[in-house]
């Protein structure tokens, strides 16, 4: 035999009780469940002979302990659907034997099982599992423990998350932002649920809160902040969000030392919205230039020209404009390599999007629990695709020194008072 080869044991279509007729045209999951069935008659076999140390029909050299007593046929679940399995019996042993590789009370697969809790994520209802799984689960269909137990788990998960200790987060962009959704079955009404995800020293993107704020109130986003702080978090060195006068608020009661970046994008939307249709696409490239210039001199000086031009035309928009610009622009004083990253709350807001794409299917749920684990598990796992922000030992310094400066002396625009006023 030549070296690197071995001989490979043969079997035949009549050995594994097949024909070529009969899976001509089938499925792979056909394939995929004959070859499960025949490993696992193989598998169960091979543990019994360890277990009496003797081979089917083989005489006992010593002892007899125990023999085999025929089978009994078991179905079992797998990710390619139902199998029949011939399970060995084994009698007069001294201890009962138990098979490790199917114990008695497990009838489905893990994987099936956590594929439970993935499917109710991916915005299935519970009473959709069944019509989902059918072609896995065959006739006998979904039991109600078999999701009962994996909501079980995703709540037990979710809770664990909620009650982490914060501690040991490096937190230096934090970002809170909320969505409105159907909470409850019995309510026409939405209700906020808000988020908070932070950027770490090492770059890595981590969700820190969930919880319901009704209405986005102060005392809302006070109960999130004070959340943060019970569970140990630090002073971050930069807050982005949203222009929600709560939100605002409760930081400035909550952490006033911190600085603040409100989303450029925000801003941008909210001037256009002020602009007549045929003059927006001239607005949003003079708006733009404020916003994605080369640096804060630069964004101070479109800012002026901006105002200045459009003052008699679109006051109302240059107001909107002009209206906490500074806060707008606070992103300039911090490494340019994370001007992107900071400018606006847009990794957030793409996650919100995958959860009311989600989130349509269920429509409403049957209680706040249930939405908040189901938002929860599509966070984490969008959580997984957003980028890495590069940190150096000198951006951190930066950073650092950026918000003591802006404690000090945060950025101010003179002419913006002219642009209000009027």
């Amino acid at each position: 035999m030549e070296k690197g080869y071995h001989k490979v044991q043969e079997l035949t279509m009549s050995e594994l009780g097949l024909s070529l007729e009969e899976l001509a045209g089938q499925p792979l999951e056909l394939f995929a469940r004959e070859g499960a069935k025949l490993l696992l008659t193989v598998a169960l076999e091979e543990e019994v002979t360890e277990a009496l140390k003797r081979r089917p029909y083989e005489r006992s050299q010593g002892k007899v302990v125990g023999y085999r007593n025929g089978r009994r046929e078991r179905q079992v679940s797998c990710g390619a659907g139902i199998i029949e399995i011939p399970v060995p019996r084994v009698s007069d042993t001294e201890e009962t034997f138990r098979s490790q590789l199917l114990e008695a009370w497990q009838r489905r697969s893990k994987l099936l099982e956590e594929t439970i809790p993935l499917l109710y994520v991916e915005g299935l209802s519970t009473r959709d599992f069944k019509r989902a799984l059918k072609p896995l689960w065959g006739k006998s269909g979904l039991s109600r423990s078999s999701v009962s137990r994996a909501n079980k788990a995703l709540k037990e998960a979710f809770n664990n998350w909620r009650r982490r200790d914060l501690s040991l987060e490096e937190i230096i962009y934090l970002f809170l932002d909320g969505i409105y959704l159907g909470v409850r079955g019995n309510s026409r009404n939405k209700e906020a649920v808000l988020v908070a995800h932070g950027i770490t020293r090492e770059g890595k993107r981590v969700v820190l809160h969930l919880s319901l704020g009704g209405r986005e109130s102060t005392e809302s986003w006070k109960g999130v902040l004070n959340d943060l702080v019970e569970r140990g978090l630090r002073r971050p060195q930069l807050f982005i969000t949203d222009g929600n006068q709560g939100l605002l608020k409760a930081i400035k009661d909550i952490w006033p030392e911190v600085a603040r970046q409100r989303c450029a994008v925000h801003r941008i939307r909210n001037v256009l919205a002020r602009v007549p249709k045929k003059k927006q696409d001239e607005v949003r490239k003079a708006v733009y230039r404020i916003f994605y210039a080369a640096c804060l001199d630069d964004a101070r000086d479109e800012a002026k020209q901006f105002l200045s031009r459009y003052s008699q035309e679109f006051p109302t928009a240059c107001e909107t404009l002009a209206r906490h610009l500074e806060e707008c622009l606070t992103f300039y004083r911090f490494p340019e390599r994370h001007w992107k990253h900071i400018r606006t709350s847009n990794v957030i807001e793409r996650a919100f999007k995958e959860v009311k794409r989600r989130t349509k299917v269920v429509g409403r749920f049957p209680n706040e629990t249930s939405a908040l684990v189901m938002v929860f598990s599509i966070l984490d796992e969008e959580r997984l695709k957003w980028q890495k922000v590069r940190m150096k030992a000198e951006d951190i310094a930066w950073i650092e020194e950026a918000s003591k400066a802006l404690e000090q002396e945060p950025i101010k625009l003179e002419f913006l008072e002219e642009a209000l006023v009027a």
